[in-house]
Formats: structure tokens, sequence, C-alpha cells
């Protein structure tokens, strides 16, 4: 679901906003310690906003300013305020991303995708949240961005209606669904939005044409 809210710092003593470089640049002396809250790495992040890692990197350790429009996208992608980003923080910033947890092993997650595929047929008319990441970015390689969209937009739906069907009959908090089921639904409704925003900037990055290029940004950031 859309977030219509932004989280600002407020367990470090903050700075003043700084001043734009001479030229226009805008430091961000906040990113990376926003970018690590965010348990991303350097390198998703810069996949994301579709800049060069040593790009972001320059950026992050102050050596280049950076323009206000993708100053704008680096905020919006994780979910602050710009000027969250332009602050300099008082506390001190953890030097790796944080471990993600490791997803648990799934037994039959062939048999749990099956079922979820013909749930998500029968009563949304598409099933992208039942394939595995590999199979659905293989097939946004070979799509348009047209067709990539409208898959990213059918996934939406396909995940609203699973979780609003989960949520109405309690099903995760049934003591008697078997682990592996439980586990297996989750890491379905937890791969949104990452996965859909992964797949939007891996198609942005090949995309030739402006047009393309400007639809699957704003989709992106529809997604946060």
């Amino acid at each position: 679901m859309r977030r219509d809210f932004r989280e600002s710092g407020r367990d470090g003593a903050l700075g003043e906003v700084e001043p734009a470089l001479r030229g226009g640049g805008l430091p961000l002396p906040g990113l990376k310690r926003w970018r690590l809250r965010r348990r991303l790495s350097r390198k998703e992040l810069a996949r994301r906003a579709d800049l060069a890692n040593n790009h972001l990197f320059e950026i992050e350790s102050g050596r280049r300013g950076c323009n206000p429009e993708t100053a704008q996208l680096l905020a919006d992608l994780l979910n602050v305020n710009l000027q969250d980003l332009r602050r300099k923080y008082e506390d001190a910033v953890e030097t790796k991303v944080p471990p993600k947890p490791s997803r648990p092993r799934i037994a039959y997650r062939n048999v749990h995708q099956a079922y979820l595929r013909i749930l998500l047929d029968r009563a949304v008319g598409s099933a992208y949240a039942a394939m595995d990441e590999w199979e659905i970015e293989k097939r946004c390689k070979e799509s348009s961005w047209e067709e990539v969209i409208e898959a990213i937009r059918a996934r939406k739906r396909e995940l609203e209606f699973l979780g609003e069907v989960l949520e109405a009959r309690q099903v995760l908090q049934d003591p008697d669904l078997p682990e592996d089921v439980r586990a297996f639904l989750e890491s379905v409704l937890g791969s949104f939005p990452d996965l859909d925003i992964h797949l939007l900037a891996m198609v942005r990055r090949r995309e030739p044409t402006e047009e393309g290029h400007e639809a699957l940004t704003k989709a992106m950031l529809d997604l946060l």
C-alpha cells in the first residue's frame, strides 16, 4: 500500500541543514545514516536510483554534491524528508548494513506456489505473486516497459487481495496452520514493494526511451 507519511530523524541530535554548494549541488551528510536504517546496501540503493555505485559513494562521503532532482529521488526511495538527508547527525553511524533475517527454508514450496497460482488466477485474473523472483525477473527482461508496469500493478492487486483474505480469516494467526505454509505466505506478502521497485529499476536501466524512463520512475515512486 502507498505510504503517505515520511519519517524524520528524532534519535540523534540534529544539525543545521547543510547549504547548497557552489553550482547548486546539495550535500547529503544524512544519506548514509538513512540508507543503513532502511537496511539497504549502497549497491542496492544505487540500483534503485539508477546511479553508478561510485557516484553514490562520492555523494555519501561528501566528495561531491547531488543535483536537487536526484536528491529528492533518494529521499523518496528512503521514505524521508529531503531536509533529513541534508542534515549532519551527531550520533555514530554503523559501518555495515545490518544483516537481513534469513528466509526460512520452505518445504514443498512448489506445491504452495501451485495452490496460490490457482487461487489468484480465479480471484484476480493473474498470478505474478506466485512466481519465484528469478522467474518474474526473466519475464520482465523479455517484456516491454508497458507490460512490466502492468505486471507490477497486477502484483499489487494480487497481494492486496491475498492480504485482505488472510486478515479477514486470521489465517496467519491460526495455530493449526503448518509452519511452512505460514512462512511461505509471509514471504510472499513481505516481497512487496521491495521486489517491485527492484524490477522497475532493472527495466528502467535498459529502457532507451524518455517516455518509458519517466513512466517507470513514476511507477517506482507510486509504490513508496
